[in-house]
């Protein structure tokens, strides 16, 4: 495969995962947002979105305030904005009609049909009234581009390509996702275990469709944050975890290096990430400290990426 053609496949899913991503992070923002204000604690969950998305310089250089009407449209609709639900379906099909050839015809009419239908949404009909419905509709597109790709696409290297960047934006987005949840939206660790904090918590696995897994996992619904970190970090179960995300890469990277019978430096980084994560506890990280480790773990993501982007997309190494 071209190594155009497998950088189209990879940024084509990222985009995608994106789109999803960025919708489930506006549900947090609402979800706590219907929290009754107690006046303890940090309030304005909509600032610690743009902030987890690492777009708050972005957002005020073109509004005055955080509030939920400006970051909907910037989260949303905003074509000034890269990661706005818009621009990733816009970027999305871009990057496939490049590929189109590497593509099945129902991949190609599915992001077709995702990006039209939410453009014609957001020109003729979108007010902030239905919130939650445009998030639906995002999903259910995300979900029915998804379902195509595993259903209709050969499970050759541009398949490993779609799926590595899949999980390079789950992985991603799931490790901010945790960070604005407790290193944001709550001021101290006097606040751990509070009303409050159970309701994020709460809203947090619903957003990432992991509220039953959570009750499966532990079989109760009270929340504790080393069950949360077990979870969403360690379960190897989990879709949504970190650990199962960069194991899916690394067994990709695996399949990449058995087809094209080469070594790859990203690979063994992703394997050798994947082992750690499966050697850590909850009690470990939180030693550490809850919010370094995510951030040690995305600059690692950035480095993987960095070797995947030499190896595959450039030919440097």
């Amino acid at each position: 495969m071209l190594s155009r053609t497998a950088e189209n496949l990879f940024w084509f899913s990222r985009y995608i995962e994106r789109a999803d991503a960025t919708v489930r992070l506006l549900e947090v923002g609402y979800r706590v947002s219907i929290l009754p204000n107690t006046d303890k604690g940090y309030r304005n969950e909509w600032e610690a979105i743009i902030e987890s998305i690492g777009s708050k310089d972005e957002f005020i250089a073109k509004n005055k305030a955080f509030n939920r009407k400006n970051i909907e449209y910037f989260l949303l609709f905003d074509e000034g904005n890269p990661s706005s639900v818009i621009n990733c379906f816009s970027k999305a099909r871009e990057n496939i009609r490049i590929a189109r050839t590497a593509v099945t015809l129902e991949v190609w009419n599915a992001i077709n049909t995702s990006f039209f239908e939410f453009s014609t949404y957001g020109n003729a009909r979108y007010n902030t009234k239905n919130l939650l419905e445009i998030i639906d509709i995002v999903k259910r597109q995300v979900n029915t581009i998804r379902g195509t790709i595993v259903n209709t696409q050969l499970l050759n290297d541009g398949f490993d390509f779609l799926t590595i960047g899949t999980y390079f934006e789950r992985a991603d987005f799931t490790a901010r996702l945790i960070d604005v949840k407790y290193y944001i939206l709550l001021p101290s660790s006097d606040y751990i275990g509070s009303a409050n904090d159970q309701f994020q918590w709460g809203m947090l696995l619903r957003s990432i469709s992991s509220y039953r897994a959570y009750n499966w996992a532990y079989g109760t619904n009270e929340y504790s944050y080393s069950r949360i970190i077990d979870l969403l970090i360690l379960n190897v179960d989990c879709p949504r975890s970190l650990a199962y995300s960069v194991g899916k890469i690394s067994e990709h990277f695996r399949s990449l290096v058995n087809y094209y019978n080469q070594s790859s430096k990203a690979h063994n980084q992703a394997k050798e990430l994947f082992k750690k994560l499966k050697t850590q506890t909850p009690d470990q990280i939180s030693e550490y400290g809850l919010h370094e480790f995510l951030k040690s773990f995305l600059e690692q993501i950035d480095d993987l990426y960095d070797c995947l982007n030499h190896k595959y997309f450039r030919g440097i190494q």
